[in-house]
C-alpha cells in the first residue's frame, strides 16, 4: 500500500509538471504587450497580392499557411540581461519533446534553428528561431495544416526572389512608438 502511494504521488507530480510548461503559444501572448518585443500576426492573406508570381503548388503551399506569429527581441546596452533571461526561456520551451528539430545551423555569435508539430510530411506548425548575440532574437511561428518541409521551402525561395508580393506587410511597417 505505501509502494502505491509513492507511486501516485510521483505520477500526480509529474502529471503536474507537465501541464504546467509554458507553450510558444503562451510565450508569445505573454509578451505580446511587453515594449521589450516587437510582435506581429500575419494572416497568409497579407502575404499576397495582384503583383505575386505563384505557379500553382506555391499557391497550393499558401492555402496550408493560416497565419504567421512573429516576435523578436532587439538587444540595446539597457536589456542584455533581459535577452539572457527570455533566450532561456524560449530555447526551454523549444526543448519540449513535442517541438521536433528539423534544422539547426550558425556559427560563432548567430544561430538559428528550426523546429516543427506534427508528422514529417503534414507539418502544422513550423517554427524558426533565430540570435544574434549583437542584435537580439526573433521567433517565427507559421501556423497551418499539412504543411509540407520541401514546399515551404521552395516557397520561402519565392519570398527571397520576389515572386511574393508582401505589400500588405509594408504598409505595417511604418508603425512606429
Amino acid at each position: 500500500m505505501k509502494r502505491f502511494k509513492i507511486l501516485l504521488a510521483l505520477g500526480a507530480l509529474a502529471f503536474y509538471s507537465c501541464d504546467n510548461e509554458t507553450t510558444l503559444q503562451e510565450y508569445y501572448v505573454e509578451n505580446q504587450g511587453n515594449k521589450q518585443f516587437l510582435a506581429l500576426d500575419v494572416p497568409s492573406s497579407l502575404l499576397t497580392g495582384s503583383g505575386s508570381r505563384l505557379d500553382t503548388e506555391q499557391k497550393a503551399t499558401l492555402e496550408t499557411i493560416k497565419k504567421v506569429n512573429l516576435m523578436a527581441f532587439p538587444m540595446n546596452d539597457e536589456n542584455k540581461a533581459s535577452y539572457e533571461q527570455e533566450k532561456e526561456k524560449l530555447t526551454a520551451i523549444l526543448q519540449n519533446d513535442k517541438y521536433n528539430t528539423l534544422i539547426k545551423y550558425g556559427g560563432g555569435s548567430r544561430k538559428a534553428e528550426l523546429y516543427y508539430l506534427g508528422e514529417e510530411d503534414a507539418i502544422d506548425e513550423f517554427v524558426v528561431f533565430g540570435s544574434d548575440e549583437e542584435k537580439g532574437f526573433a521567433v517565427a511561428r507559421v501556423l497551418g495544416e499539412d504543411m509540407k518541409p520541401e514546399a515551404l521551402i521552395k516557397l520561402l525561395k519565392s519570398f527571397q526572389e520576389g515572386d511574393i508580393d508582401i505589400q500588405g506587410l509594408q504598409s505595417l511597417t511604418s508603425f512606429k512608438d
